[in-house]
């Protein structure tokens, strides 16, 4: 049989249950049209950590799917990877287990092959991209060879899903990329598309062809969780950039209607009409398989609109604009705002001169600034320390770039350049992308630091505002840490009263800072520098005693940490009653739980141990195992704590105790375990849950807190 009338289709499952029903309903009906007309769609279900419900369902579809294979990737692009390598037929259309698709899906690919106008470097899509769920709209493809199509548009704005057909030959050449939900680095699709046409690959569309995609809230959908962003990409580099723009001027189709390098700025361009017919037959038939896509019906005459994805040009020209003069050096960038700044221009200088000198100016230096006033040579700052600057507020009222765009925008140069090291002065806009991207900041990056130029504690200090905000965020990761380094005297009073990761100023930077800020008028050609590396090598103050994870205990509670290693050991105490609470290193628990635990033991004699009802154990693979445990035989829990530490899972380990577990305290979570178990098999000592309670495993950067 000729190639171009077979094809396979890969359906990703998880823990669709019910959702997975209409989805295969719609494909069963759309391989069926193709089937009439001498077509064969090989339909692969891959379950990816699917439910027994999920994979219930797909066995109960047996007339539509012909293999359901089994994985435990626990990522959308590894699983979608592996099943196109499971594939018999090199086309293969891409699926997820809770969209629905027109019913002429796979017909429209085989009559336009049949017809030769099928190329294998060339990714198809639905022509429309309808959502319904929680939003309502409908999304009109754009071909990334259309005239009014640029490719930096992929720095803010996502065009192009997975949810297509392709000749999996282009994943030979380009690997799917991965999502990361620890790292923040996701999007595969995104990526992909990224990817893809900077290798010049196409991405079009099958005419009247409809993905009805499912929107979902934002903790249950990979796509929309908050502060991922799409990975370093080829296309951004700055040669690429060039070549984009050389390529865009020899097009002999390019349109006369504008320049194609001098827009006018203003809104994003958008193009919008009424849905044709074929739509709303396919709203008919879907909506016999999922009735929520009836719902466009309910919309009055005229308020649904066909749109095009936003054409947003000043988004081309601020990429071109953040990502010239990047040499092929890692970079350094610093970050700071003019207004927060004593002597802001000369303590920039200071900086960028430290950068540049750094390991043998190995890195580039590249400063991204809150400019306000301060009017920056980017020429004379480029001759003196090869320092790309980013004006911040430039790029926003120059461009004309809104405030969506604006965030993934200016972090497109920073991930680009994964790897490098970023300070930050206490700056507005630092702190501005840690809100949205923390994650990214911390997790992909050789060092991430905050300083904190005040001489003595100032409640009303931005910069203080700011670098405290970033640290609350950097804790609630728990994961690599946002170390915060400040004058030696503010270090030790911030050090009593906080939990950041803080270390001192080095001396070499303190007198620099000195000369730089109070000395400045008394000399003309001052001369202050100091070593980068001294400051990325200081090391961390001592950790002030206090409960594990940052968590205060209510004030009317005593506290006091008696060992802190990978287990702490604390005393609880109220009105004479002391308890004692066992806390491994990364386990988080809701603060309200240790008064409550602490008043259950207080008002239950009998009970001599309370540890959380619920645990969240986290996996080497990052991802999270739930258990509701009974502790009418405790020492089955506590056994099963000591099996998963040496298989490899953490468990969380926290317990509040009427005694001593043993006469000296335990150091390592596997110790703790064991005290536990044999504790519990001691006559009468019973343990409770207290409430519904959840523990969490939370990520640690390996090695510890640097």
């Amino acid at each position: 049989m000729h190639a171009l009338l077979e094809a396979s289709a890969i359906i990703n499952i998880h823990r669709e249950g019910a959702l997975l029903v209409p989805t295969l309903r719609s494909l069963a009906l759309a391989k069926a049209r193709a089937a009439q007309a001498g077509y064969t769609v090989e339909v692969i279900a891959l379950a990816d950590n699917a439910n027994e419900e999920t994979l219930a369902i797909a066995e109960g579809f047996g007339d539509l799917i012909d293999r359901i294979i089994p994985a435990e990737f626990g990522d959308l692009g590894a699983s979608r990877e592996f099943g196109i390598t499971q594939a018999s037929h090199d086309w293969v259309f891409l699926h997820d287990g809770d969209d629905l698709f027109s019913s002429n899906w796979y017909l429209k690919f085989f009559e336009m092959a049949a017809r030769g106008e099928i190329d294998e470097r060339t990714v198809y899509h639905t022509a429309l991209f309808a959502r319904f769920g929680n939003e309502q709209n409908v999304r009109q493809m754009i071909d990334s060879w259309d005239t009014r199509f640029h490719p930096l548009f992929l720095a803010s704005e996502w065009y192009y899903s997975n949810k297509s057909v392709l000749n999996r030959k282009l994943f030979d050449q380009i690997p799917m990329p991965y999502n990361n939900k620890r790292t923040g680095i996701g999007n595969e699709d995104w990526t992909w598309s990224c990817h893809t046409i900077h290798k010049e690959i196409r991405h079009s569309y099958l005419p009247e062809t409809i993905c009805f995609y499912r929107v979902k809230p934002a903790l249950t959908s990979l796509g929309l969780t908050p502060g991922m962003i799409h990975g370093p990409s080829p296309l951004f580099d700055p040669d690429s950039i060039m070549q984009i723009e050389i390529r865009r001027a020899e097009r002999a189709d390019k349109p006369l209607a504008f320049c194609d390098t001098i827009t006018r700025k203003g809104e994003p361009v958008q193009g919008d009409g009424l849905p044709a017919d074929w739509f709303w037959n396919e709203v008919d038939i879907q909506g016999e398989f999922e009735s929520i896509i009836t719902d466009y019906r309910a919309l009055p005459f005229g308020q649904l609109r066909v749109e095009l994805p936003n054409l947003h040009y000043n988004v081309a020209a601020a990429t071109q604009h953040m990502m010239r003069d990047m040499d092929e050096r890692p970079k350094i960038f610093i970050f700071a705002s003019a207004k927060n700044l004593r002597a802001a221009d000369k303590v920039i200088e200071l900086m960028l001169g430290a950068a540049a000198s750094y390991n043998d100016y190995s890195h580039q230096p590249v400063l991204v600034i809150d400019e306000d006033d301060l009017v920056l040579s980017d020429f004379g700052l480029m001759g003196r320390f090869g320092a790309k600057v980013i004006c911040a507020q430039h790029v926003e009222r120059y461009f004309k770039i809104e405030e969506w765009y604006l965030n993934r925008l200016m972090m497109r140069p920073i991930v680009q350049y994964h790897g490098a090291i970023l300070i930050d002065l206490g700056s507005d806009i630092f702190n501005r992308l840690f809100t949205e991207f923390h994650r990214v900041l911390l997790e992909n990056f050789s060092h991430t630091i905050g300083i904190l130029p005040d001489t003595t504690l100032d409640t009303l200090s931005p910069t203080l505002h700011n670098i405290a905000k970033n640290s609350s965020f950097a804790t609630a990761h728990a994961g690599k840490p946002y170390r915060v380094f400040a004058q030696p005297e503010l270090a030790k009073s911030l050090a009593a009263t906080q939990s950041w990761p803080l270390a001192e100023i080095p001396e070499g930077l303190r007198d620099a800072y000195e000369q730089m800020t109070r000395l400045r008028y008394r000399t003309i050609n001052g001369s202050a520098s100091f070593d980068l590396a001294t400051l990325l090598d200081a090391p961390r103050l001592r950790k002030r005693r206090q409960l594990p994870m940052h968590h205060r205990v209510a004030q009317r509670l005593n506290t006091k940490v008696e060992s802190d290693t990978d287990v702490a050991l604390s005393t609880i105490s109220h009105n004479r009653t002391r308890f004692f609470l066992y806390q491994s290193q990364g386990t988080w628990v809701t603060p309200d739980w240790y008064e409550e635990a602490h008043n259950f033991l207080r008002n239950n004699d009998h009970i001599w141990l309370v540890p959380p009802q619920i645990s969240l154990s986290l996996l080497d693979s990052g991802e999270y195992r739930a258990r509701w445990h009974n502790y009418s035989e405790p020492h089955l829990v506590f056994s099963s704590w000591y099996d998963q530490l040496i298989s490899g899972e953490t468990p969380p380990m926290l317990v509040l105790t009427r005694e001593r577990l043993a006469s000296a305290p335990p150091t390592t979570p596997q110790d703790l375990a064991e005290q536990l178990f044999e504790y519990s098999l001691r006559a009468g000592k019973l343990v409770s849950a207290c409430n519904e309670t959840v523990a969490i495993a939370m990520p640690q950067a390996k090695g510890g807190l640097q």
